[in-house]
């Protein structure tokens, strides 16, 4: 049968091995990456752009870094590049739409030398969204589903829904989780949000369509299937002068641009006549937009990697930022990434030590158990209660030459608690005790005047 500390040390060590094929299971659900979206540094598999992300962290006099606040705020752009990949072609998305103080800081960082790059989201053909948004269409035969309508409760739930990553501080939005205290906010400032006239004038007021303010727009170019009603990738051809660039870049998009200005330079170009990459220069720096995300995933850099033309997307940056807010993946500050920033670590190590401490404090004890058997099996010593430990110490102190006398006086200091005792009977014990003195030690007989002492004391006078 165990013992006690034994079953405790086991019970941790397999609490130790649960937590541990906790953590390695989570390990292995987030290193394949596809929790993530499309086109994030942190996926792995042929969708993400971890390989490119890594493989600039491993270049000498180069860093890279996951950019996950959801306000761009730098605004020191030398020598560095901000990538943006996989954004969504909408006008209102995050990147199409930003705040009026986010474009500030983004045209900031471009003029003091920085290079901004936007590689916009593969889609073979125009959606729907898209369609309404340019052209008010709602006719299409693409048009999306009805959906059944929803209790209020659901409404709510699916407003604030989150996927957290576990294991990790990363949150992965669905949908926009400030969305609803925004439309709290405008209302208390008398715009309602329900109304398309306020909308449209607080959008006017206090964000920026970037394409606008840059001089394109985005427009689609629908692929078409070949015989076997597989679609047909058609080729990028470059129109640069730039020789050092790919002769051409196969295209996964039907994404395409339009209504350019004159500050854009046409890099490569679709059916010769349809713009997919552009460049422009705004002060010491650059903006580069490309109509497909394709160069820059996992997938391309195992089957077809186009090195120089990553090498002349990044220009002359050092320190490279991929964007992973505009994802809906962001960094909130927890407990962990708190105790990492400060090196709490042998602070953790210390509470841990305290903790098995306690527990082996609680399950052991510092005296030597008892143990029954080992008591059990002695042999038995007779004469151990409370009298014969007084006969001892009376054997120990009194000598027995000495023993009446001692136990006279003794008897004699609590005479006036006894109140039975006549005075014959006091002098006949006394002079027993003295005929007794009178004797020599080795002749006194203590017990023989004790039983002479208790005959007299049972006379009755």
């Amino acid at each position: 049968m165990l013992k006690r500390p034994a079953i405790a040390f086991l019970c941790l060590a397999i609490a130790a091995v649960f937590v541990f094929g906790v953590v390695h299971l989570f390990e292995l659900r987030l290193s394949q990456g596809d929790v993530y979206p499309p086109y994030s540094t942190l996926r792995t598999d042929p969708l993400g752009a971890s390989v490119l992300y890594e493989s600039l962290e491993r270049l000498p006099d180069m860093t890279a870094n996951r950019y996950f606040e959801q306000t761009f705020t730098e605004t020191n752009g030398h020598g560095r590049a901000l990538f943006v990949l996989g954004t969504q072609a909408s006008p209102f998305s995050s990147v199409a739409s930003m705040s009026r103080s986010e474009f500030d800081n983004v045209q900031q960082f471009v003029r003091k030398g920085g290079r901004v790059v936007v590689a916009y989201y593969p889609e073979v053909q125009e959606t729907w969204w898209s369609r309404h948004d340019r052209t008010n269409d709602v006719t299409s035969t693409n048009a999306p589903p009805k959906k059944k309508s929803k209790s209020k409760k659901s409404k709510a739930d699916t407003a604030k829904s989150t996927n957290s990553v576990a294991g990790t501080n990363i949150v992965v939005n669905t949908k926009s989780s400030s969305s609803t205290n925004k439309a709290i906010a405008k209302k208390a400032k008398g715009i309602d949000p329900d109304d398309p006239d306020d909308f449209k004038n607080d959008r006017r007021r206090n964000y920026v369509d970037l394409n606008k303010e840059w001089g394109f727009e985005v427009t689609y170019n629908n692929l078409t299937k070949n015989a076997a009603g597989k679609i047909d990738f058609p080729d990028a051809e470059r129109v640069a002068d730039d020789e050092e660039l790919p002769a051409a870049l196969p295209l996964h998009t039907a994404v395409c641009f339009t209504n350019l200005d004159k500050g854009w330079t046409v890099v490569y170009q679709r059916d010769k006549k349809t713009p997919v990459v552009l460049q422009r220069a705004i002060g010491t720096g650059s903006i580069l937009l490309m109509a497909d995300s394709y160069p820059f995933s996992n997938e391309s850099m195992f089957k077809e990697r186009y090195t120089s033309l990553l090498i002349w997307a990044l220009g002359d940056s050092r320190h490279v930022l991929f964007d992973e807010a505009h994802l809906g993946v962001t960094q909130s500050p927890g407990m962990a990434s708190l105790m990492r920033r400060y090196h709490l670590e042998g602070l953790i190590f210390s509470l841990l030590i305290v903790a098995i401490l306690f527990v082996w404090r609680n399950t052991q004890s510092l005296v030597p158990s008892y143990s029954e058997k080992e008591s059990d099996s002695g042999p038995v010593v007779m004469g151990r209660d409370s009298a014969s430990g007084f006969i001892n110490l009376v054997r120990r102190g009194v000598a027995p030459s000495e023993i009446l006398n001692v136990c006279f006086s003794e008897w004699k200091q609590s005479r006036g608690r006894t109140a039975s005792v006549s005075p014959q009977q006091w002098r006949g014990v006394e002079q027993v005790i003295s005929e007794q003195a009178a004797l020599a030690p080795r002749e006194r007989n203590p017990i023989e005047a004790y039983r002479r002492i208790t005959e007299i004391l049972k006379r009755r006078i």
